[in-house]
């Protein structure tokens, strides 16, 4: 391809881009090269020129098509330094804007930075007592009688009372500004005895005397380190509306004491400070002091306007978000720093703040820190515009803006309605969107598209695709590499395990067909996360974003450094514009409540808009969590995308509501308002409308009309599952183990009907053959269910082979295992005779000589989600109506019926779930939505769902639409309720999720509309992914021959049988075995990896490797005797005894 360059680059730029481009091209111009290059070669010379990129950079690349026209290919740096074409201006005008326009919207950016300023220099105030002195000379690591943070609000508020401020902030903050303040003063309000006690309590904050902006000033210095914290029992449904009845609630048991007899005894020492407060000796601390709070006190009706009331203004949560983000990122950084050599600027005293982490030296002096981190607070707030609008987005993405083929047209559809609301309305809106594409339409590719048509300008992207499963974003990336052409520098994919990523990343080699014996990289070659050195156009100096260091390329507060390969993940985490991750990478964002870890996807967050993938395979807590995500989404003023074809209506609203809310706090901190846009789509129609804040009846009455359109549209659909409900048999008086057989038996018999009603015939044997799966809740009776079907009897000329499939597998055995069921039921060939190639099942056809062979895929909830199976048919143990829907994708995914219409049914729904069939309750949970506060009447299927209607469809229509009887219905969660139908408790538990009554930290309302994200409660309340019971993280370790499972801590390991006793299953027989689809052998598939040319020995290869992808999790600590597991290769890690617990 022939290519032309054109650089626009000033200052410095200049020669670094002419020294790049001289060597790819020849020179034409001054400024202009021509080459003729390949597409390789270009992405090497782009990646070059971003990676040495600064603000002054801007080079354009034309590709030559022909004699008459030419393409512009893309744009590193300045963007406008061209126009669309990339043309070069021939004449411009400008206008002097003072710190460009990315600040003027910071209308409040003053008040950040003083905030932070004033809340740097009384941080750590606490430390100057003798008790940490003491801790600090000693080295000790003992837990404080109080906490330096505590200390350090008492300081403060004996100042206040010392300077007559109980009720006026103006006293205090001017005594300070004026530096009339005596050490003497303070201490006569810290008036303690040798049992801690004085004339202040020393357990509580005088909340009651305190005035608004010391108040907050406390909540910062207290929250620095972590949020308050205490036991959630007490304080479920307990309303906080106002900032002032929240900190009210606040003392020093909120995880700022400790209750120790020892501890008890040393409180005084809290109290007592023999060098002195700083405040007569510290000449750079008290020149901070009154530089700061008199900006304070300048910009006290400013803040008076916002806090004045008992009801705080929506801005005040934007400027207490960004004022802590702020302070706790320059703590880190401060914190991480050498010990300056050069220490004359500070007075020399014995008042210290840290200690080296490596030497346990005594590094910071007390007043150096408080000082450090004012400057550093100050200064990244001053550059928090920054990373809300000048952070790098990717653009001329030529893939979308391509027409989609004719099946996918509806995707161009929603971008036009995107495009002419614009048009009209202007660019000032903000969207929130759900597509509600039914599966297999391209929502993953729709999304891209979207998110193009909603960005600032409509044609670049920046975002966040963030999904629950780790396959399913690796699946992603994969799919915006190949089919959006995303390359390395624009997209980053990160799923938390590179062990995962490695084999996703070497079996695509292997399928490529670049891998080849004998020429493997060797069993060490394990690469980073991101390899790649990251490219990114850097418009800010190194020593603008220094404080970063902490998270690329220094060390943390502990004096731990930051390893490679965590540095460019963070790298890559922050800046580059498209991010493929599950949502675990974001949701630290909203769930750290101790320690920094909320720091990085804060600023990601701030600058990138957010898509959520498959929003239903969360429960009821997880979206509560999520929902926090969205809030702060909407309080960064990005967009957000939610997707997935089964979407109940409740679960829409809420999410709605919570970035309504986040939005409206954007909207009263910047000076520029947005609009909410809501865009409802999917395969039929798009609707985008103007919404107003806070009127929920309006959104109800569009999401509503929408989904009944799709309702309608979804009835005219070609049918391709049909349901029936299949008996349990045993009767009711029958032992729990006859129960269990009975029940097993009937899923046999289900699963011969539905092999006679639905096979195809292999076209060299003639013989009738069929993949169908098993769904079971559980991993217990999963493997039971296998065992059972692999030795019981069945009909003459029929044969079965079998696969067991869940999570508790060794990690290399899973991926060996799922990789093989993504080659095999990837079946889209239209036919009834089918000539079948992979060379496991063709040995089955081909051996066996029965005229059936019906292969069976028994499996938990794990299939449901991100796999792209097509079976010929199921047999559901029910758990949930999406649980039958989830499934029911799986089934004909890629196929039409053989004869064109659906003429059989081809779904078997058990009449019961084990659970309920063997008397337990509550019966539909874990998984599932019953509970103990919401109960079904009835747990037999004929009472639970429409039969008539299982039988003529099945499809999404009772989960995306909701009874008018519920809609008229008014509950709290705290009622207890009974429910008829299955779809109704979803939809009563989404209800739940998103009830405007509930109040207090376990719901979102106590996130949006309360003050409870001042403490760490919600978080107690509605974890993400708050595990059932405790989990170990196993390796099955190849040592010595034999396999041995391990647990790690740290780099120590253990044998896993001093706490776990596992021992291999011994019942499988030889004619058992028989009936096994795919036989795996975890020792033959490390041999796999082991390299040929390699000097190691193999047996220590095998043990690396098997360190590396050995890894298996299992449950641990709910019971007082020793676990007792079993294992096997074909049926993984397993229990024969049933727990209660949600498991796949």
């Amino acid at each position: 391809m022939m290519v032309i360059f054109t650089s626009r680059s000033e200052k410095k730029a200049i020669y670094t881009v002419r020294r790049i481009l001289d060597s790819f091209a020849d020179r034409i111009g001054n400024d202009t090269w021509k080459t003729v290059i390949t597409q390789e070669g270009l992405l090497t010379v782009q990646a070059l020129l971003r990676r040495t990129a600064t603000k002054s950079t801007a080079v354009a690349c034309h590709w030559i098509r022909s004699r008459s026209h030419s393409e512009l290919v893309w744009i590193v740096g300045k963007r406008d330094m061209f126009n669309e074409e990339g043309i070069v201006p021939v004449h411009s005008t400008q206008k002097e804007i003072l710190h460009h326009e990315w600040e003027n919207d910071w209308q409040y950016l003053p008040l950040i930075k003083a905030l932070a300023a004033v809340a740097a220099l009384f941080h750590d105030w606490g430390k100057a007592s003798a008790l940490f002195q003491k801790k600090l000379d000693e080295k000790t690591l003992k837990m404080d009688p109080f906490r330096h943070e505590w200390v350090s609000c008492k300081l403060l508020e004996a100042l206040i009372f010392a300077a007559g401020a109980e009720e006026d902030d103006r006293k205090w903050l001017k005594v300070l500004a004026e530096g009339t303040i005596k050490t003497e003063d303070i201490e006569k309000n810290l008036q303690i005895d040798e049992k801690g006690n004085g004339q202040a309590d020393m357990k509580k904050l005088d909340a009651a005397h305190l005035p608004p902006i010391a108040k907050f000033l406390m909540w910062l210095i207290l929250s620095h380190h972590r949020l308050p914290s205490m036991d959630k029992n007490g304080w479920v449904n307990v309303e906080k509306k106002s900032f002032h009845s929240m900190f009210f609630s606040l003392n020093a048991c909120w995880g700022y004491e400790s209750e120790a007899e020892e501890a008890i005894m040393c409180r005084r020492s809290c109290f007592v400070f023999p060098e002195g407060l700083l405040v007569e000796n510290a000449a750079a601390w008290r020149k901070a002091i009154k530089k700061w709070c008199g900006r304070l006190l300048n910009d006290y009706d400013r803040l008076m306007d916002i806090m004045g009331g008992e009801t705080y203004k929506p801005s005040f949560r934007a400027i207490a978000h960004y004022t802590r983000l702020s302070l706790m990122l320059a703590d880190h950084y401060v914190s991480s720093l050498p010990e300056e050599t050069d220490k004359g600027r500070w007075v020399k005293n014995d008042l210290w703040a840290n200690t080296d982490g490596k030497t346990g030296k005594k590094k910071q002096f007390l007043e150096e820190h408080l000082v450090r981190v004012c400057e550093q607070a100050t200064h990244i707030a001053h550059r928090l515009p920054y990373f809300s609008d000048q952070m790098e987005s990717v653009y001329d993405v030529k893939a979308l803006t391509k027409k989609s083929p004719a099946v996918f047209r509806w995707q161009d559809t929603v971008v036009e309605k995107i495009r002419a609301f614009r048009e009209k309305n202007g660019d000032g809106a903000r969207y929130f969107i759900v597509n509600m594409a039914s599966t297999g339409c391209g929502k993953t590719f729709a999304n891209a598209k979207i998110m193009q048509a909603v960005s600032m300008d409509g044609k670049s992207l920046r975002y966040i695709l963030a999904l629950g499963l780790r396959t399913l974003t690796l699946q992603t990336g994969d799919e915006y590499r190949e089919r959006i052409h995303l390359d390395r520098n624009d997209l980053a994919v990160l799923i938390g395990s590179s062990a995962v990523t490695k084999l996703h990343e070497e079996n695509k080699e292997a399928d490529k067909g670049k891998e080849k014996k004998g020429n493997r990289k060797g069993y060490l070659s394990e690469e980073p996360l991101l390899p790649e050195e990251l490219e990114y156009v850097d418009t800010e100096s190194e020593e603008q974003s220094r404080f970063l260091d902490i998270f690329f390329n220094k060390t943390d507060k502990k004096g731990v450094a930051v390893n490679e390969k965590t540095s460019k993940k963070n790298k890559a985490f922050l800046y580059k514009p498209v991010l493929a991750a599950t949502i675990d990478h974001m949701m630290g964002a909203v769930e750290t409540t101790r320690g920094g870890r909320y720091i990085l996807p804060s600023l990601r967050l701030m600058s990138s808009d957010l898509v959520i993938d498959e929003i239903d395979d969360f429960n009821s807590k997880d979206l509560i969590a999520i929902a926090r995500l969205v809030h702060l989404a909407g309080l960064c003023g990005r967009n957000v995308a939610i997707s997935s074809a089964t979407i109940p209506p409740d679960l829409v609203e809420g999410l709605y509501r919570s970035y309504q809310a986040g939005l409206k706090s954007y909207n009263s901190f910047f000076t520029g308002k947005k609009q909410c846009a809501l865009v409802l789509c999917d395969e039929f129609r798009t609707d985008v409308e103007p919404m107003d804040s806070g009127d929920d009846s309006a959104y109800r009455k569009i999401h509503d009309r929408f989904i009944r359109k799709r309702v309608e549209n979804l009835g005219k659909e070609p049918i391709k599952r049909k349901g029936y409900i299949q008996p349990c048999g045993a009767e009711y008086n029958d032992t729990d183990a006859a129960k269990e057989t009975s029940y097993f038996e009937n899923m046999r018999k289900a699963i011969e009907k539905l092999h006679e009603n639905h096979h195809v015939i292999d076209k060299r044997t003639k013989k009738r053959i069929s993949f169908g799966v098993v769904r079971v809740a559980n991993i217990t009776p999963c493997v039971k269910v296998s065992l059972y079907l692999m030795k019981c009897g069945w009909s003459e000329g029929t044969a079965v082979r079998v696969m067991t499939y869940h999570s508790r597998q060794i990690l290399l055995l899973r991926h060996e295992q799922e990789r093989y069921l993504d080659k095999v039921l990837t079946r889209k060939t239209q036919s009834a005779t089918v000539d079948f190639q992979d060379e496991t099942v063709r040995k089955h056809l081909d051996s066996t000589p029965e005229e059936n062979i019906i292969f069976i895929l028994v499996a938990t909830p794990v299939e449901e989600v991100g796999r792209d199976h097509d079976f010929d048919w199921a047999v559901v143990e029910p758990s949930s109506y999406r649980s039958i829907i989830q499934l029911a994708g799986r089934v004909l995914r890629h196929r039409q019926p053989v004869s064109g219409t659906l003429e059989k049914k081809n779904m078997a729904i058990m009449a019961y779930n084990l659970k309920a069939w063997q008397g337990k309750e509550p019966a539909y949970s874990k998984p599932g939505y019953e509970t103990k506060k919401r109960k079904l009447n009835s747990y037999d299927m004929h009472d639970l769902v429409d039969e008539e209607e299982l039988g003529r469809r099945i499809d999404a229509v009772p989960r995306i639409l909701k009874p008018e009887m519920l809609d008229k219905e008014q509950f709290c969660p705290d009622d207890k309720r009974y429910f008829s139908k299955l779809s109704d408790l979803e939809h009563a538990s989404m209800m739940d999720f998103n009830c405007e009554e509930d109040c207090g930290p376990q719901c979102m309302h106590g996130w949006m509309e309360e003050y409870w994200w001042m403490t760490a409660l919600p978080q107690g309340c509605s974890r993400f992914r708050e595990s059932y019971g405790e989990e170990i993280k196993a390796c099955a370790v190849y040592e010595e021959g034999e396999r041995k499972f391990l647990v790690y801590e740290g780099t120590e390991k253990t044998l896993l049988s001093d706490s776990v006793e596992i021992t291999d299953y011994s019942g499988m027989t030889e004619e058992m075995e028989g009936r096994l689809w795919l036989i795996r052998d975890y020792e033959a598939a490390l041999r796999r990896y082991v390299s040929d040319t390699s000097d190691v020995p193999q047996d220590v290869q095998m043990n690396e490797i098997s360190c590396r992808y050995g890894e298996i999790t299992i449950p641990y600590g709910r019971s007082s005797t020793v676990d007792e597991w079993k294992y096997s290769d074909q049926l993984g890690m397993f229990k024969l005894t049933e727990e209660n617990r949600q498991e796949g």
